[in-house]
């Protein structure tokens, strides 16, 4: 899966007209890491990932799931813990429904550790939009437009992703939420199946 997750990362770079170098400078990455991660020799974390798509500005979840070849659901059903799991240091994404093919949403299960903006990895982007539903735990959103807003289980957000933004776990508790995204048609990496 990794070289396919490679091929993504290197389509959107190109779509976009950026270098390896300019990959590298805008996302603190060496360039020697991100060529090792498009040629499939080096294996992609959510933290990485999401500096990558930061930069590219397209969903995280374009590198991280494709549906399974030949899916063509209409519906989709995810069964508990069985979504696809990536770990990251401050957070842990349970992609949810991924085989609906030509789908306008992604779904995620997330579970969010980082107590601090810092520890969260500071400001990032995306094209679309995102909601957030608050299961457990408090969460506070930061935004660069607005002053930190606290969400309590059952509040929800919707807001435009391009926008920055970071979330800190409030309390000491991990803050579970659901999340979507939305996925512009022009916002994906060729043969991101989504």
């Amino acid at each position: 899966m990794q070289g396919n997750v490679g091929s993504k990362i290197r389509d959107a770079r190109k779509e976009r007209n950026i270098t390896l170098r300019d990959l590298s400078e805008r996302s603190g990455l060496s360039v020697s890491q991100l060529s090792k991660l498009e040629n499939g020799k080096a294996r992609l974390t959510v933290d990485v990932a999401l500096m990558i798509a930061g930069v590219l500005h397209v969903p995280v979840a374009s590198f991280l799931f494709s549906p399974k070849p030949g899916m063509q659901a209409r519906r989709s059903i995810t069964r508990a813990g069985s979504g696809i799991l990536h770990q990251g240091n401050a957070m842990e994404f349970e992609v949810l429904c991924s085989d609906f093919r030509d789908k306008t949403n992604i779904f995620w299960r997330v579970t969010l550790r980082a107590k601090s903006f810092e520890e969260n990895g500071g400001w990032r982007s995306h094209s679309g939009e995102e909601f957030i539903h608050v299961l457990s735990g408090n969460l506070e959103l930061h935004t660069i437009h607005y002053d930190p807003t606290v969400l309590q289980p059952g509040d929800s957000i919707l807001f435009d992703g391009e926008m920055q933004h970071a979330y800190v776990a409030l309390g000491g508790e991990p803050v579970v939420m659901l999340m979507s995204n939305t996925v512009p048609r022009d916002g994906l990496p060729a043969g991101a199946g989504v």
